[in-house]
């Protein structure tokens, strides 16, 4: 007779359990004594560390380390070098924490003699991680330094590109200017290690620049690192944007000289390097992140400084995007652009006293009618408006290019392509370059030429008999491509 047998479903007892996790927790001690033990006998003060969790009685003595200093003895010691310490800097990953000794960031000075303007300049920077002696009764009174890097400052000629660039300035010399003034990024910055920005000031007559270099430092590995040098022609520091979900950490410096927005931004990546595996890198606008051709060509005004349109390019191309194809590189390049566009608007919508003023506001915004509404109603600015056109070094002509590339019949913008002409060249010119442009209309052209003819003070002019070609202006030869 065959029996049936009874299977007990499988079960653990929780004291088993209890059990398995002790062996596992006192496994784990007896591996990290051992090592912890293998490190003493190595070199003791590689675990000097845990004198802050141990009672005074069992503290690890300190014996013969020279590297090993009290804050004065160091000062000291530099002292005797010409040199000095700057305040430090708590390298903490939380600032609200007290319970654990934060590693020290010390900036390392150097005096220059026969100097009148910053005289005392970073040429290093180290970091110490604070050491409890066996006799400290819970008082650090020793710095180990763990991490040190070298500071040469910035060439000249880097701190002054953005000048030249706008300007034609001269660009200076390659002599390095002084890095000066170090402070930890504290709004807005990313969680990944501590990041410092280090920096200097460059006057000269009414200019004044402000430079510097991004500094990481990387705690899990003890390491400093320059990530990227930057220049602000206005002398304005940079400044970590503001994240949204799904965005990477973006930092913006301001880049920009007169009515004419310029900002820079750099995007925290990763990278396959153990010491510091971040990087900063810009993030470009010659490159769409969409193969989607309005964004191409938003993309295009963009570089031309078209930022308001462009940016209306790009909302249109993101409203019609489905969401998962808008990526994070499409989004970073539209807020970089919103930025831009942000200046640019904030200017056109403020009252200037100057005619000539309050157009050049208009055409940099890319608000060609309300532009021509203003030199219709301005008479007496006409003077001084084709002065402003005559004496454009190419920033007006580009958006005018640029635009009607992208949509050749637009009046409004014709028009002002044939006022500069008109006003570097001359009017036959203006109309005969005006006659090469495709029209929405039959009464386009006619209507162009009559406002050419109230800012020349002239009769119109036939437009038969103009066939001659029109020469390019000097800043036609500039013209961007995509």
């Amino acid at each position: 007779m065959k029996h049936s047998i009874s299977r007990a479903p499988f079960q653990i007892k929780w004291g088993t359990i209890g059990a398995i996790g002790l062996l596992s927790i006192a496994a784990g001690l007896v591996i990290s004594g051992a090592w912890l033990s293998v490190e003493f006998i190595l070199d003791p003060r590689s675990v000097i560390w845990l004198n802050h969790y141990l009672p005074d009685g069992a503290k690890i003595p300190i014996v013969g380390s020279a590297e090993l200093r009290t804050l004065t003895e160091l000062q000291e010691a530099l002292k005797k070098t010409g040199r000095t310490i700057s305040d430090p800097i708590l390298l903490d990953s939380n600032l609200k924490s007290t319970k654990k000794l934060a590693d020290l960031l010390l900036p390392v000075l150097t005096h220059l003699e026969n100097c009148d303007l910053d005289c005392d300049r970073v040429t290093e920077l180290r970091v110490y991680r604070p050491v409890l002696a066996s006799d400290s009764r819970g008082k650090p009174e020793y710095l180990q330094l763990i991490s040190q890097l070298p500071i040469s400052g910035i060439d000249e000629t880097f701190v002054l590109t953005p000048f030249a660039e706008a300007e034609g300035d001269d660009q200076g010399s390659t002599r390095a200017l002084p890095l000066t003034t170090l402070q930890r990024f504290e709004e807005r910055a990313p969680g990944q290690g501590i990041w410092l920005n280090l920096s200097g000031q460059r006057s000269q007559g009414d200019k004044s620049a402000a430079y510097g270099e991004i500094v990481h430092y990387n705690p899990g590995q003890t390491y400093l690192n320059v990530l990227l040098r930057w220049t602000s022609p206005i002398g304005e520091a940079p400044i970590w944007q503001k994240r949204a979900k799904g965005m990477l950490s973006t930092l913006v410096v301001n880049q920009s000289i007169g009515l004419e927005p310029n900002f820079a931004a750099y995007q925290v990546r990763a990278r396959k390097f153990t010491p510091d595996p971040l990087q900063l890198l810009p993030v470009s606008l010659t490159e769409p992140a969409l193969e989607n051709g309005a964004f191409v060509d938003a993309l295009f005004l963009a570089q031309n400084g078209l930022w308001s349109t462009a940016l209306e390019f790009l909302r249109s191309v993101k409203k019609r995007q489905p969401p998962s194809e808008w990526s994070a590189a499409a989004q970073a390049q539209m807020d970089l652009v919103e930025r831009h566009a942000q200046v640019t608007q904030l200017q056109a919508s403020q009252p200037w006293v100057s005619g000539s003023q309050q157009v050049l506001v208009n055409l940099i915004d890319g608000r060609w009618a309300k532009a021509t509404q203003v030199l219709q109603t301005s008479p007496d600015d006409r003077d001084e408006i084709t002065n402003l056109l005559k004496s454009d070094s190419g920033r007006l002509w580009k958006r005018v290019s640029a635009l009607l590339k992208v949509n050749p019949t637009r009046q409004d913008v014709q028009t002002w392509g044939a006022l500069i002409l008109m006003a570097q060249q001359d009017k036959v010119n203006a109309i005969a370059w005006l006659k090469k442009q495709p029209q929405e209309a039959a009464t386009s052209r006619a209507q162009i030429v009559k406002l050419l003819n109230q800012v020349d003070g002239t009769s119109d002019a036939s437009l038969s008999n103009l066939n001659e070609k029109p020469k390019s202006p000097a800043m036609q030869e500039k013209k961007a491509t995509p």
